[in-house]
């Protein structure tokens, strides 16, 4: 019985670190959350919630906010890559 009140715990911890770790990429990627619910197709009181760990993040909310951030990194350098092609400068554009 208590070992498995233990492991609960322990997966609960581990999808705190988890959301803990999706908002400081977020948070240091300088995305907004209004864009990350937008892709991830969740309420943007959602994602506070788990970010602050008030709720615990189901694993498909982890996939959907961890891929609608890696999908908003990759069109930034995509984006990126085509301005250094065409000889822009994105300095200045918040994108």
């Amino acid at each position: 019985m208590f070992g498995r009140y233990f492991r609960m715990k322990e997966i609960l911890q581990e999808r705190k670190i988890t959301a803990n770790t999706i908002r400081a990429k977020r948070a240091a990627a300088g995305i907004t959350g209004h864009a990350v619910c937008q892709l991830a197709g969740i309420s943007r009181a959602k994602l506070s919630d788990i970010e602050r760990g008030d709720v615990t993040a189901t694993p498909q909310d982890l996939q959907r906010i961890g891929g609608a951030i890696d999908q908003i990194l990759r069109t930034r350098q995509h984006l990126a890559k085509l301005a250094r092609e065409a000889g822009l400068s994105l300095t200045g554009l918040r994108l």
